[in-house]
């Protein structure tokens, strides 16, 4: 579900790098290079950076909705951010380097199975 989410969002930057990069061809073609554009491609550490706080958005945004989903009694359990994200293996750095996605759905998988059964009565859990 998140994965799909995160990859339908890469699928549209990808488009509208390509967008912009064939405006911007066609602006060279009208126009000639100036030095102020009117079409700006992004760069490739753009690209990247927007990935990047894409990418630590959602993940706190998963954590967030673990914590409202998971709630006993009102109170949201406490996520040590770090430790959830170890054990998810979800490591954004990584992924950008490899050029590949965190797994957001199994950092949803290691979050439910961790908060799921805070308040379950004992011997449920």
């Amino acid at each position: 579900m998140f994965n799909h989410f995160i990859q339908t969002f890469i699928d549209a930057q990808t488009a509208a790098w390509r967008h912009y990069s064939a405006i911007a061809a066609t602006e060279k073609r009208l126009f000639g290079e100036g030095p102020d554009p009117a079409v700006r491609v992004p760069t490739t550490a753009q690209v990247v950076d927007e990935l990047r706080r894409t990418y630590e958005t959602l993940a706190t945004r998963i954590i967030w909705k673990a914590r409202e989903q998971f709630a006993c009694e009102g109170k949201r359990p406490l996520v040590h951010r770090a430790a959830i994200l170890k054990a998810a293996d979800f490591d954004v750095e990584r992924s950008l380097a490899l050029g590949e996605a965190p797994d957001f759905d199994l950092l949803w998988t290691v979050l439910e199975s961790q908060l799921g059964n805070i308040g379950a009565p004992a011997g449920e859990r």
